[in-house]
């Protein structure tokens, strides 16, 4: 019983952790079908399985691993493999993102739980255990973004002495002491996992919070150049009757010098760059009317298609954050040494993304973490677009020479 007991906590995790990567169709019946069918295999292990070495001395435990070769171990080994097909074909047809970009997450777990089924007892199976839980520990950190050495080593050490402790132990544990040793160790990963989990949830709000803000401010400014425009149209009608008035008296000088003017007031109103791209279009125009309000020299070149794969939302925490980046550094310096050059083109199904810019010689920058090393939307923007950058399976480059502070996207498209 304690065996079976633990797979279905192995059955329990690994249900869990698919509704953790995946994001699933909504709906109760796709589940509870889901569990039906992985239930069965489940039993069917649990029934095949021959019960192994009863006794838990050192002889136990060698009948133990030679039970690994016995025929009923191979076929629970073979049921939890049926577990991980049915699991891929419900993320095969029920998962939103692409399957081809991450087919391979629950084939890691799925082959170790198989062949964690091989053990014969229940004591083998418990020190199992304790690998199972880290496996799907380590895994849901990668996922989230949280998986360092530090941790996984603690991880590993924490399992690695309760696992030695039933090692050592199995000659005089009762089945009340290995029930107590279950019940810590599935205390210990919901433990772990909730402090990860939490973390991830605070750092999604916090990401959230700081996507609307970039996108009032986008708004903002968006509204500020509508407002312009909408001011010039307010006075075209007192324009053309000021040029009739000289057409009438004769003043064709005046009225040349007059278009001239207004042609120079046009260009203020005027988009500074014409992409193609209408999305990326708002945002450059608004920034680069910001950096000449700053007395920033700007050099900029965009030539891309109408359409982009990639979501307007993305685009413009992509480039609204690297540009207000750079316009932050170039304020930090004298006027007459800022500059800003904006860089963008597709290239053989890639988007290309340069934005270079005048910067301090020392920068408070930590290139290897992708976070400034001052608080604030700083950091957590450079973060964003690292994010951004993955989720696209592209590549973010940074890069500072003297003065000089470069940053470079590519994003399959």
């Amino acid at each position: 019983m304690l065996q079976v007991g633990i797979w279905l906590i192995w059955l329990v995790l690994y249900q869990y952790y698919i509704e953790q990567i995946c994001e699933l169709e909504k709906g109760y019946v796709k589940r509870v079908v889901v569990w039906g069918l992985t239930l069965c295999p489940l039993s069917a292990g649990g029934v095949l399985s021959l019960p192994g070495a009863a006794s838990a001395g050192t002889a136990g435990r060698r009948m133990a691993f030679g039970s690994w070769l016995t025929c009923g171990n191979w076929l629970a080994s073979g049921c939890w493999l049926m577990i991980m097909l049915i699991l891929f074909l419900y993320m095969l047809f029920y998962d939103t993102k692409p399957f081809r970009q991450q087919w391979w997450k629950p084939l890691v777990p799925g082959v170790a739980l198989a062949l964690c089924a091989l053990g014969g007892s229940a004591e083998l199976t418990l020190l199992l255990n304790g690998a199972v839980m880290m496996v799907f520990l380590l895994m849901l950190s990668a996922e989230r973004g949280y998986l360092r050495a530090g941790s996984s080593l603690v991880n590993l050490g924490i399992y690695g002495l309760l696992s030695v402790y039933v090692w050592r132990n199995a000659e005089a544990a009762d089945r009340k002491t290995l029930v107590g040793v279950l019940l810590l160790e599935l205390l210990l990963f919901l433990a772990l996992e909730g402090t990860l989990f939490s973390w991830h949830r605070g750092f999604a709000a916090e990401t959230e919070r700081f996507q609307r803000d970039i996108l009032g401010h986008q708004y903002e400014e968006v509204k500020e150049i509508y407002l312009n425009m909408r001011g010039w149209r307010h006075d075209y009608h007192n324009h053309l009757q000021a040029m009739k008035a000289q057409i009438a008296a004769g003043q064709l000088e005046e009225m040349k010098q007059y278009l001239s003017d207004l042609e120079q007031n046009l260009e203020k109103v005027d988009t500074y760059v014409k992409s193609g791209n209408l999305m990326a279009d708002a945002i450059l125009n608004s920034k680069l009317s910001l950096a000449e309000q700053k007395g920033i020299r700007v050099n900029c070149k965009a030539i891309l298609p109408a359409a982009l794969s990639i979501e307007d939302v993305d685009l413009c925490v992509l480039l609204g954050n690297l540009l207000d980046n750079a316009l932050e550094a170039c304020e930090k310096i004298p006027e007459q040494q800022r500059f800003l050059r904006v860089y963008m083109v597709v290239n053989k199904s890639q988007l290309y993304v340069s934005i270079q810019n005048s910067a301090k010689e020392e920068l408070d920058f930590n290139e290897r973490n992708y976070i400034s090393t001052k608080r604030g939307n700083h950091g957590l923007g450079m973060m964003r677009v690292k994010a951004l950058t993955d989720k696209y399976e592209g590549y973010l480059t940074l890069a500072n020479e003297p003065g000089i502070f470069a940053a470079e996207v590519t994003l399959p498209l």
